[in-house]
């Protein structure tokens, strides 16, 4: 399991990476959040912060909007943690979903037993594309839960785009994507400075969601296929 040292890490190379480029205005624009009506589908396990958490994630999201209101961010009910993508939202997606079932069998499997378990936010992080909310676990919980599922996977032969972009090892939340350039890149990544360390809210999960999603969790499209109290 990685330590909060070891995340802590991660977060800060993924920060020193992204800043000289955000603070010259060199971000990574989705194209997909200007067309709209996204085509892609996956299967993802997912966590969602409590009202509180989500409203200190909303108020963090306030600060930057203020600054650049026309840069995407995740609303409130589109909030969450990805515990594991089962396979990545693709337009591809209709010989994945018609295994649904398969998928499902894997999940309950590898969730049976799991205890609740608590994340705690602090701070942000950054990348050409994204801020994304720092998540640390108390505990290695998260960790042996992801390594069940990957190992449910492969046993049904369901591994195949798993961890396709990266091996899943962080807790993070991502609040806000690039749409378009920065309004004004020196205030933005400053904003982004005062907030890198602030004490952002705990989060206890308590229950898991499966869900159909598309590359953003949106609400509107979203379908919970599964709910799993933890034991």
């Amino acid at each position: 399991m990685p330590d909060h040292h070891e995340l802590q890490s991660r977060y800060d190379a993924m920060w020193q990476e992204a800043m000289p480029a955000l603070a010259r205005g060199d971000v990574a624009c989705d194209a997909q959040l200007a067309a709209g009506n996204d085509p892609r589908r996956g299967l993802t396990l997912i966590a969602r912060p409590s009202p509180r958490l989500a409203a200190s994630f909303d108020a963090m999201l306030d600060t930057l909007s203020a600054i650049d209101p026309h840069q995407y961010r995740h609303p409130a009910a589109d909030m969450h943690v990805t515990v594991l993508s089962l396979f990545t939202a693709t337009v591809d997606h209709a010989p994945e979903l018609a295994r649904a079932d398969a998928y499902r069998a894997a999940v309950e499997a590898a969730v049976q037993g799991t205890p609740p378990f608590t994340i705690e936010f602090t701070g942000v992080s950054a990348s050409r594309g994204a801020v994304v909310a720092q998540g640390f676990p108390r505990d290695d919980t998260l960790a042996r839960l992801r390594e069940r599922l990957r190992a449910e996977l492969r046993a049904r032969a369901l591994d195949g785009s798993l961890d396709g972009r990266y091996k899943l090892v962080t807790a993070h939340s991502t609040l806000l994507r690039f749409a378009r350039p920065l309004a004004d890149p020196e205030r933005f990544t400053q904003a982004l400075a005062g907030l890198r360390t602030a004490p952002l809210g705990i989060m206890h999960v308590t229950a898991l969601e499966l869900v159909q999603n598309d590359w953003y969790m949106s609400s509107g499209t979203l379908q919970c296929l599964d709910r799993y109290p933890l034991a």
